[in-house]
């Protein structure tokens, strides 16, 4: 088994007040909502939960992510990092500011690492497979996020 990280950086806005998308960043069980190729979620406290992906391929090797992860808020800051064992390790922030009362912005950072069943030496071929694989997840699930807060599903009522 071999560890290859990478990491994606991406700003953008939401119509959504700051402390209502710092919350929705921040509890496990709304981001869950926005998460692509889950295949089952366990929630191990309110902050912390573990996410177990859809199996995927390429160049026939599959791999299941299988990852726990505590989230916390601090302020206008959220950070996420990976606790236990799995075979995925994630560590990320986002950093929050308001535009407006009904504007955030927010400056989301997330690096991943897999632990690939692949020979060390393998690694140079997959390191490019894997940075597209883990720019093209952080990009849905961003997406996602946007989608959501923008339509108001992270109220309980969903009302915008």
């Amino acid at each position: 088994m071999t560890w290859i990280e990478g990491e994606h950086q991406r700003s953008f806005e939401v119509q959504a007040p700051l402390d209502e998308v710092a919350d929705f960043l921040s509890d496990p069980a709304q981001l869950k909502e926005c998460m692509v190729d889950l295949e089952r979620t366990e929630q191990i406290d309110e902050q912390t939960w573990r996410w177990i992906r859809k199996e995927i391929g390429a160049k026939n090797i599959t791999f299941q992510g299988d990852y726990t992860v505590r989230y916390e808020r601090d302020g206008d800051v959220v950070t996420w990092e990976s606790i236990g064992e799995g075979t995925v390790r994630t560590d990320g922030r986002a950093e929050l500011k308001a535009v407006d009362d009904e504007t955030t912005r927010v400056d989301y950072r997330e690096k991943l690492a897999s632990d690939l069943p692949i020979p060390k030496l393998a690694r140079r071929v997959f390191r490019p497979i894997v940075a597209r694989e883990i720019k093209s997840g952080v990009d849905d699930f961003v997406d996602n996020v946007i989608d959501y807060l923008n339509d108001g599903k992270h109220r309980e009522d969903g009302s915008t």
